[in-house]
C-alpha cells in the first residue's frame, strides 16, 4: 500500500498563486515485509499437492513518481490531474518449518515461483481527476476549505484472478497497478492559523468503487484522514509533524473476498519545508508506520518500513 501524500491537494503548503500549478512528488518506501504459512506445493506436471509446512516470505520496496497539473478555471474553482508512475521490487524466499526431502523442497520452490518471485514491476497507476471549490472564512477569517469531487481513471495494469490461477497451479501476480474501473473520489481539506506562526491542516479522502472490472475484480473502498501541525521558523523555513491513517474494505474477485485486502494502516510523519526562491519550495517528509494489519487473520499483513517523500510545486 502506497500512502497518499498531500502534495497533490489544492492549496498545498507552497503558498504559490497563479492560474496553473505544476506538482511533483517522489515517494520511496523501504522494506514492506510480509508472508504466510503454506502447505501447498507443486508437482513437476503442475498439480497442486499437499506438502510439509513452510512459510512464504515476501519483501517489497517501491518508488512512486507522481506528477500533477492544476488549473484555476474560475474564481475559487480548480481542476487537478494526478499521474503516478510506480516501480515495485519484490523479493521472495522460503522458510522451512517441517523437515523436507530434496524432492519436497523442489515442489515447494515450484509453488513459490507461481505465487511470489524475485522480480521488478513498473508502470502507471490509475490517474485521478478532481474539481475543487475553495472557500474561506468559514470558522474564522484566515481559514480555508477545499472541497473536491472527481474520479480515478483506469490507466494502471490489472491482473487476472490470482486465487483462481493459484488453485489451478498457474503463475499469477497479486501486485496490481490499477483497478480497471472508474471510481468516484471525494476530498475535504481544511487549514487554519492556530496562533502566530503555528498552523493546522486536516484532510479526509474517500475512494468508492461500485462495480467490478472485466477481470471480475472489484477494488476496495478506501477512507483516509490526515492531520498536520506546521511551525514557520523563518520566511523560508517551516517544520511540520502529523498523522495519516487509512481504512480499506475487502476487495473481491468474482464476488469472493480477497483476504489480502481489508487494511488498517497508521503513520506518523516528520518533515521540513524549505523555500530557496524561484517559486519552487521543497517539502521533505519522513513517514513511520506504527500499526498495520489486515481485517482477516488469513491475509498477508505487511509490516511497512519508513517512507521518504520529496515534493515541490510551481505556479505560473
Amino acid at each position: 500500500m502506497i500512502p497518499h501524500s498531500g502534495i497533490d491537494e489544492v492549496g498545498s503548503t507552497s503558498g504559490d498563486t497563479g492560474k496553473f500549478r505544476f506538482l511533483l512528488n517522489v515517494l520511496r518506501g523501504f522494506e514492506a515485509d510480509g508472508g504466510h504459512l503454506e502447505t501447498k506445493t507443486l508437482s513437476p506436471t503442475g498439480q497442486v499437492i499437499r506438502g510439509p509446512l513452510h512459510r512464504h516470505i515476501v519483501s517489497v520496496d517501491f518508488l512512486r513518481v507522481q506528477l500533477g497539473a492544476e488549473y484555476q478555471f474560475a474564481e475559487n474553482w480548480h481542476v487537478r490531474l494526478s499521474v503516478p508512475y510506480d516501480i515495485k521490487n519484490q523479493n521472495a524466499s522460503i522458510e522451512k518449518i517441517a523437515p523436507t526431502t530434496p524432492v519436497e523442497q523442489q515442489a515447494i520452490l515450484r509453488n513459490q515461483n507461481i505465487h511470489h518471485r524475485d522480480e521488478g514491476y513498473r508502470g502507471f497507476a490509475d490517474f485521478s481527476l478532481l474539481v475543487s471549490r475553495q472557500m474561506s472564512g468559514l470558522l474564522r477569517d484566515d481559514d480555508q476549505l477545499f472541497a473536491s469531487l472527481g474520479t480515478s481513471i483506469p490507466v494502471g495494469k490489472t491482473e487476472e484472478d490470482p486465487w483462481r490461477l493459484g488453485e489451478a497451479g498457474k503463475e499469477h501476480l497479486h501486485i496490481q497497478f490499477g483497478t480497471g474501473t472508474f471510481n468516484p473520489l471525494a476530498e475535504l481539506r481544511y487549514s487554519m492559523v492556530l496562533f502566530g506562526d503555528l498552523s493546522l491542516s486536516t484532510s479526509v479522502r474517500g475512494l468508492f468503487p461500485f462495480y467490478a472490472n472485466t477481470k471480475t475484480y472489484r477494488s476496495s473502498v478506501e477512507l483516509s484522514g490526515a492531520a498536520e501541525v506546521q511551525c514557520r521558523a523563518k520566511d523560508w523555513l517551516a517544520f511540520h509533524t502529523g498523522y495519516f491513517g487509512l481504512v480499506q474494505s475487502y476487495a473481491r474477485w468474482d464476488g469472493r473476498r480477497d483476504i489480502n485486502s481489508g487494511l488498517i494502516f497508521n503513520i506518523v510523519q516528520l518533515g521540513v519545508t524549505v523555500n530557496p526562491g524561484y517559486g519552487m519550495p521543497l517539502r521533505l517528509n519522513v513517514m513511520f508506520p506504527f500499526h498495520g494489519r489486515t481485517l482477516s487473520d488469513e491475509g498477508d499483513a505487511f509490516e511497512h518500513g519508513p517512507t521518504i517523500s520529496l515534493m515541490t510545486s510551481h505556479s505560473f
